[in-house]
C-alpha cells in the first residue's frame, strides 16, 4: 500500500520568515501534545471529550475559551481535544485576509492552555485509527478527494477517543454534532453544554443554569456586508461597540504574548517570585505569582529591566480592562490617536526585546482597527 507523509506545518520550508513566530508557536503545541500522549483515567462514568474543528477557533473563539473557564471551575470531567491536522490548518490561515489575526489569537491562546495541562490539550502523532499508527501518514490510493482529506484527519480523531469515551465534534459544519451556524450570532458556552448531558444533565451533576450564556464578539466582514458587520457591532446586552470588543481581543492576546516574554526574560525570578511585603513596592512586586499579574504589571517589570521610550496613553493602562484601574477605558473611548499611539508602544516593547510574535500581530491586526475608525459609526456610550 502505497503511504505519503503529510508535510508539517512547522517545517522550514512551509513558514515564510515573516511568520516565523506564528511558525514556533504551533510547532510548540504540537510538541507538547506529543510529549504526554496519556490521558487521565476518566473521574466519572460520565467523562467525555470535545474535538474542536479549525473554524470554531477562527469564529468562535471567545464561547470556547468562556465554556473551557466554565468547566475547568467546576471541575467537570471532560477534555477538549484539539486534532493535530487543525494546527496545521491555523498555520495557513497566517496569510489570509482578515483571518491572520484570528489565527494568531487562537495560536497564542492554545500554547496558554496547552502547556497547563488541565482540560485542554492536542493530538499526538499516534492518536488515530489509522493502521499506520501515525494520523500524518496519508494512503493515498484511499480515494479520499484531496480537498476532503483534512475533514477525514478530524473524523479521524473523533473515532479515536470516541473508542474510550463520549465524543463529541464541535464544529461549523451542519451535517456534523455540534452546529454553530455561520448565521448564528448567539451560541454559547450554555449551548455547548446542552448539547453533551442533555436530559442526563442533572444526573451527571451539571447546572446548566451556571454555565456563560451569549456574549457579542468582534467580527470581520468583508466590505460588500457592511451592514452586516453593524449588526455585529451592536448585538447583545454586554460590550457591542466593534471597538469596545475588539479592544478586550487586544487586551487578552497582548497580556499573553507579554506573559510569554516576561517569563522569557525573567526565568526564575519571575518563576519563583512570593509577593513583597511593602506597599510602596510595584505592583507586580506585591503580587505572589505570575497567574495575578496583569498588563500594566508585564508592562512594569519590563521597563525595570530595560527601558523603553513610551508616551500618553500609558501602554499598560491602554491593555487593562475598562474600569479595572483608575483610567482604564473601553475601546470605543479611546481615540484613533489613543490606539495609535498605545500600539505603537506595545510594538516598542516587542523590537526592544526582539519578541517578534509582538510585532507580526500587530501587523495582522492593524487592518482591522483601522477600517472600524473608516466605517460611519453607530453612536458610541451604548
Amino acid at each position: 500500500m502505497e503511504h505519503s507523509q503529510i508535510r508539517e506545518p512547522y517545517s522550514s520550508h512551509a513558514s515564510s520568515l515573516d511568520n516565523s513566530h506564528l511558525h514556533t508557536t504551533l510547532l510548540r503545541i504540537d510538541k507538547l501534545a506529543n510529549e504526554d500522549v496519556e490521558m487521565k483515567a476518566p473521574i466519572s462514568e460520565f467523562h467525555a471529550c470535545v474535538v474542536i474543528d479549525t473554524n470554531i477557533l477562527l469564529h468562535h473563539l471567545d464561547v470556547l475559551k468562556q465554556f473551557v473557564e466554565d468547566i475547568e471551575r467546576r471541575s467537570f470531567p471532560l477534555s477538549i481535544i484539539i486534532p493535530g491536522v487543525v494546527i496545521y490548518e491555523l498555520d495557513r490561515q497566517k496569510n489570509r485576509n482578515g483571518l491572520a489575526w484570528y489565527a494568531r489569537r487562537a495560536s497564542s491562546w492554545l500554547l496558554e492552555k496547552v502547556k497547563e495541562k488541565r482540560s485542554v490539550r492536542g493530538q499526538a502523532n499516534e492518536e488515530t485509527c489509522k493502521l499506520s499508527g501515525n494520523w500524518k501518514t496519508i494512503d493515498v490510493n484511499d480515494g479520499t478527494p484531496a480537498e476532503r482529506r483534512n475533514d477525514g484527519l478530524i473524523l479521524d480523531c473523533c473515532m479515536y477517543f470516541a473508542r474510550r469515551w463520549a465524543t463529541w465534534l464541535c464544529c461549523n459544519d451542519k451535517n456534523l454534532c455540534i452546529e454553530a451556524e455561520r448565521d448564528s450570532r448567539r451560541w454559547s458556552s450554555r449551548d455547548i453544554v446542552r448539547r453533551i448531558w442533555g436530559e442526563a444533565a442533572q444526573t451527571a451533576g451539571v447546572d446548566i443554569s451556571g454555565f456563560a450564556g451569549y456574549s457579542a464578539s468582534y467580527q470581520y466582514v468583508d466590505e460588500e456586508n457592511k451592514k452586516e458587520d453593524e449588526d455585529v457591532m451592536m448585538v447583545g446586552a454586554k460590550p457591542s461597540h466593534a471597538l469596545d470588543l475588539l479592544h478586550l481581543e487586544v487586551i487578552g492576546h497582548f497580556t499573553r504574548l507579554l506573559m510569554e516574554l516576561v517569563i522569557r526574560v525573567g526565568g526564575d525570578e519571575v518563576a519563583q517570585r512570593r509577593g513583597a511585603l511593602s506597599r510602596h513596592a510595584p505592583g507586580w512586586q506585591q503580587k505572589a505569582g505570575l497567574h495575578e499579574w496583569d498588563a500594566q504589571d508585564y508592562v512594569e517589570y519590563l521597563g525595570s529591566k530595560k527601558r523603553v521610550q513610551t508616551g500618553s496613553p500609558d501602554v499598560g493602562l491602554f491593555l487593562s480592562r475598562p474600569y479595572s484601574r483608575r483610567g482604564a477605558r473601553r475601546g470605543q473611548d479611546w481615540s484613533r490617536r489613543d490606539w495609535e499611539v498605545g500600539l505603537r508602544h506595545v510594538g516598542e516593547i516587542g523590537r526592544a526585546w526582539d519578541e517578534g510574535s509582538i510585532e507580526e500581530s500587530l501587523a495582522v491586526l492593524e487592518p482591522h482597527w483601522s477600517r472600524i475608525f473608516a466605517l460611519k459609526m453607530r453612536p458610541t456610550g451604548l
